[in-house]
């Protein structure tokens, strides 16, 4: 066509055989950052023409017109909404739209519309591609989207064709293109096609982790999108100081929609000297040739990071001193990861994960998104005996990992025993605790459990909810650390996609209350969410929504890891989590052959089954009695600090389980609800005594 655009054959696409390929976008033609910026910086300053004032809305078409969408809407700052189509799943918990690009491999385009943003308020509609060629999924998309948008559209790409233009202006579309050209169905290509490369895969040289919290999938601020990239690009740069020692050439591949943070990069590395050159993993299929001026010289066939199913392809690799691959699929496929390195034109590869590594856990993806930094392998666990003296010496229990318990068979039959005859208590505190969030948030509540013995307990809340109602309700694990506060990156993560006035914390049980208390502190940072914390028992008397008054067996509270997805209580210690992480946590492979959390869960679940019709719930007034208990019980053991003691059938268990007891406390020797308290004391040698109790059927003392 010109110097900036060229003619590819498609491959098996019987709707349109050609594609145009735009030769400074960083997308299918490897392309100079600086160049690319320019062109986006054209039609930015068309668009503020177009829009001087008032808050308006760019949607940019995945996947090529990502990146170069996004910059260009960047001249529009804080005051525009930026929002991409995708063909990736959205969760369920989002309201979408979706329509067809009819000519593409991949038609359906995905557009979410959750109901957070609010339409009604932009004044002006940005329809943001690299190239119409007919327009027509503009206005598909136009069409899906007008009733919640009623306000002018512009259409905005590089290339335009005149039968586009015309197709604008039917539906009273503006269109914004550097060039417009004449319309043609099909091209007679005269080359020869080659073979695809044979790639050998490799793993990367170096692998590097970001903890990106916006997604322009789910929409975002301009503004605060780009200072996010801006300011995780600087970082990655400091990171890399030493992998750029001497580097003079840079090939940086972005993957499928994930495309602005590399030519952001991209830019940062030219201004160091170095020559850059970017494009990206794409899912659209074109034959390669190494004839005359073909564009795509050479092709190799991979797997989707996103998606171990789909073929993706990559073409033109640039040979250089580095490749820079980028990426935020979160749990890409190892060998995928490697195909890639080793279709890359440089020496040696760098992976850069933007969203970092996705926490293992043995719970499925549907049920719980848990919000934690995987650092396993990089915290050795501590049995108490190591831990207990360094926590007395002012080491924070955050900074130590304890072993994890493996039960024994003698152990594991009191578990079982007590799933048996108490989980049907648990089943309708849980039932209790769902119907009481639901009506006090409504069909939009996001549950957000605290890990990690909330994390099972909101796994249940919200298969209830699904089961019983119909709703599919986002439910997030997130670190609240006591005398650290909240993650606060998780909360950012969480408000970048909910409104807060849905936002309710759920746990297991209370103690003394301590969690709750710690969440009303810490969400100060967070003002506008509400800090109340729902749970199952609230024997200390605190919560305004609970299950039950009483301090029940609740049967995840007898075993740690192995009933609450595997992985380990939460770290937060400087040389693991560093500025924006999420706190971490460790995953227990090691013990999966234990693993109990579906068999936890069904087991409730069929007990739920089973209840006699739900009425309303009243577990009467929160009085605080429960903790005035554990205060005498301190002041009758000269303890000062109420910290050691650890009031509730859940807390003496934990104690048992991770730390060094004084004594065991029990309302009464026979009761069966602490059988599985007594079996473990006997285990570890701590003498359990029956005491006057009346809140807690349970208490463990801590050595002091």
């Amino acid at each position: 066509m010109n110097n900036n655009f060229s003619l590819a054959k498609r491959e098996n696409n019987t709707r349109r055989d050609f594609i145009i390929v735009n030769k400074f976008q960083s997308k299918h033609y490897p392309s100079d950052p600086r160049e690319t910026a320019l062109h986006c910086g054209f039609l930015g300053a068309e668009m503020l023409k177009r829009c001087p004032r008032g808050e308006c809305l760019a949607v940019v078409f995945s996947e090529t017109a990502v990146g170069i969408g996004a910059l260009a809407a960047s001249a529009l700052g804080e005051r525009c909404f930026l929002l991409s189509t995708t063909r990736e799943k959205l969760p369920e918990y989002f309201e979408s739209v979706c329509f067809e690009e009819k000519h593409s491999h991949a038609p359906l385009h995905t557009l979410c519309v959750r109901r957070e943003i609010d339409f009604g308020k932009f004044s002006h509609v940005f329809i943001i591609d690299d190239e119409f060629t007919t327009g027509h999924t503009a206005v598909s998309l136009y069409k899906a989207i007008r009733e919640r948008c009623r306000c002018q559209f512009t259409a905005v790409a590089f290339t335009a064709s005149e039968e586009s233009r015309k197709n604008f202006a039917e539906n009273n579309i503006d269109v914004i293109a550097e060039e417009f050209f004449d319309n043609q169905d099909s091209v007679e290509f005269q080359q020869n096609f080659c073979d695809d490369r044979e790639i050998f895969g490799k793993n990367p040289d170096f692998d590097f982790s970001l903890n990106a919290l916006l997604d322009i999938r789910s929409g975002v601020n301009c503004g605060e999108y780009f200072d996010e990239c801006n300011r995780l690009c600087n970082e990655l740069l400091e990171q890399l100081v030493g992998v750029l020692e001497g580097v003079r050439s840079i090939e940086l591949v972005g993957t499928e929609e994930f495309c602005l943070p590399p030519i952001l990069f991209g830019k940062l590395l030219t201004e160091k000297g170095i020559t850059v050159r970017i494009h990206g993993v794409t899912r659209s299929p074109m034959l390669p040739s190494d004839e005359g001026d073909y564009p795509i010289r050479d092709r190799a066939v991979l797997t989707s990071l996103y998606n171990s199913e789909r073929k993706v392809y990559i073409y033109n690799c640039v040979r250089c001193d580095l490749s820079i691959l980028m990426t935020d699929a979160e749990d890409p496929d190892n060998d995928a990861v490697s195909r890639l390195c080793g279709a890359c034109g440089g020496e040696r590869v760098a992976l850069v994960r933007w969203r970092g590594k996705s926490m293992r856990t043995s719970l499925e993806s549907g049920d719980c998104r848990l919000l934690l930094k995987d650092i396993t392998g990089k915290i050795q666990p501590m049995p108490p005996s190591e831990r207990e003296p360094l926590i007395r010496k002012g080491v924070h229990y955050c900074e130590l990992l304890p072993v994890e318990y493996v039960p024994s068979d003698a152990y594991l039959r009191q578990y079982e025993e007590g799933l048996r005859t108490w989980g049907g208590q648990t089943a309708n505190a849980v039932r209790a605790v769902a119907e009481k969030i639901l009506a006090a948030k409504g069909e939009n509540v996001v549950i957000v459990s605290l890990a990690r013995a909330g994390t099972p307990v909101g796994t249940l809340i919200k298969r209830y909810l699904k089961r019983f109602h119909g709703i599919d309700a986002a439910h997030y694990s997130v670190s609240i650390i006591r005398g650290r506060g909240i993650d606060s990156s998780a909360m950012r993560y969480i408000l970048a996609r909910h409104s807060s006035k849905n936002i309710q914390f759920v746990d297991g049980w209370t103690g003394k209350g301590a969690i709750a208390r710690q969440l009303a502190e810490a969400l100060a940072e967070f003002p506008e969410i509400d800090a109340r914390v729902a749970v199952l028992a609230d024997p200390a008397g605190l919560c305004e929504i609970c299950g039950t008054r009483g301090d029940i067996f609740i049967p995840c509270s007898c075993l740690n890891s192995v009933v609450s997805g595997l992985f380990s209580r939460t770290v937060l210690r400087s040389d693991l989590i560093f500025k924006g992480d999420f706190h971490g946590a460790a995953y227990f492979g090691e013990l999966e052959m234990f693993d109990r959390t579906y068999e936890f869960i069904n087991a409730i679940e069929r007990e739920i089954d089973v209840l006699p019709p739900f009425e309303k719930h009243d577990c009467g007034a929160a009085d605080g009695a429960g903790l005035e208990e554990a205060r005498r019980i301190a002041r009758e053991f000269g303890i000062a600090d109420l910290n050691p003691v650890k009031p509730s059938i859940g807390e003496a268990t934990r104690v048992l389980l991770r730390r060094v007891p004084r004594v065991i406390l029990v309302k009464s020797l026979e009761s069966p609800r602490t059988k599985h308290l007594r079996q473990l004391a006997a285990e570890k040698n701590v003498p359990v005594r029956e005491y006057p109790l009346n809140c807690y059927e349970a208490v463990g003392i801590i050595e002091n």
